[in-house]
């Protein structure tokens, strides 16, 4: 899972979003901004970025997959909480190559742009973490993931445990409505707009009244699903940068109201996770709403903020 940058500065310096499978966008700093996570599992993406800082849904997140968070950095406060109160592998580019030479590299001097990984390099970490799996605070990890890389091995040997969302090519007849043009009203001109091309099956991805590209591929950003999840959002008293700016804190674990589109449809439900399970997609009678096989984005937004599709 990777911290990227998404000001209006980075969006032209985006790679490899058009590879990961999952990706979640939330507000940040103050309901200023939005930033992205991607998850990564069945495409090896050579360029991934800009790398930046964690925020505070990164640690729900993680858990509820059972990943391994990439990022560049944090305030005190969120680093505090994942070097010393998380469980799970977090592998930070200031600290663990500040030079941006093995797990990271670096292009350009930007530092809202400059910083990229890739799926392999990650993977390097976790090579060089299991040789020092015995003074490792991470040993769990170590002795049941990243140890068995060192013996060549090509996949992550330990079963999985998690649940996946559920997937099938035909649409469910329980759909709301036709939902071609999806629009989102992040804040402060942020707002994202997702239009469904059916030539390809895909939404395409707008952002600031602007198309969003993927500079890996060359390509406009596109999903076959947008998930839209509405949650709960306060202020916290954590610093993220100079100018006193507050992180904002989103309880993804519990449940609440969400809507799924794909194939032009809406299907309106509600999301349920906890730390020990990625989210579940519930219609009509709390029957699971299946996705169209390929990948996703979760839009996160404020209980009170008001999506709009036609």
């Amino acid at each position: 899972m990777v911290c990227i940058n998404n000001d209006i500065t980075s969006r032209s310096a985006h790679y490899g979003l058009n590879e990961a499978d999952v990706t979640y966008e939330f507000i940040v700093d103050g309901f200023h901004l939005t930033r992205l996570t991607s998850l990564y599992q069945s495409i090896p993406a050579r360029e991934i970025g800009p790398v930046r800082s964690a925020r505070w849904p990164n640690i729900h997140t993680t858990y509820m997959f059972d990943g391994i968070l990439a990022c560049s950095g944090g305030s005190d406060g969120i680093r505090y909480l994942l070097k010393n109160e998380v469980g799970f592998p977090y592998l930070d580019a200031d600290s663990e190559d500040p030079e941006s030479v093995t797990y990271f590299f670096s292009v350009g001097d930007n530092y809202r742009t400059r910083l990229r990984t890739s799926v392999d390099r990650v993977r390097r970490w976790m090579i060089d973490t299991a040789k020092t799996c015995d003074v490792s605070p991470l040993l769990p990890y170590c002795l049941e993931v990243f140890t068995p890389w060192l013996e060549g091995q090509k996949s992550n040997p330990r079963p999985v445990e998690r649940a996946s969302f559920s997937f099938s090519g035909t649409p469910q007849d329980f759909w709301a409505d036709e939902a071609t043009t999806v629009r989102i009203p992040y804040p402060e001109k942020n707002g994202v707009e997702w239009r469904y091309d059916a030539s390809s099956g895909l939404y395409l991805r707008y952002q600031s009244g602007a198309v969003h590209m993927d500079q890996a591929t060359g390509q406009q950003i596109s999903s076959e699903n947008v998930i839209v999840v509405f949650a709960e959002h306060e202020l916290t008293n954590i610093v993220e940068d100079s100018l006193g700016t507050l992180s904002v804190k989103i309880n993804l674990y519990g449940f609440g109201d969400l809507r799924v589109f794909r194939d032009g449809k809406v299907y309106e439900g509600t999301w349920r996770a906890n730390d020990q399970s990625p989210p579940r997609w519930l219609g009509p009678g709390e029957q699971p709403i299946t996705l169209k096989p390929g990948r996703t984005w979760i839009q996160v937004v404020r209980t009170s903020d008001r999506i709009s599709y036609q």
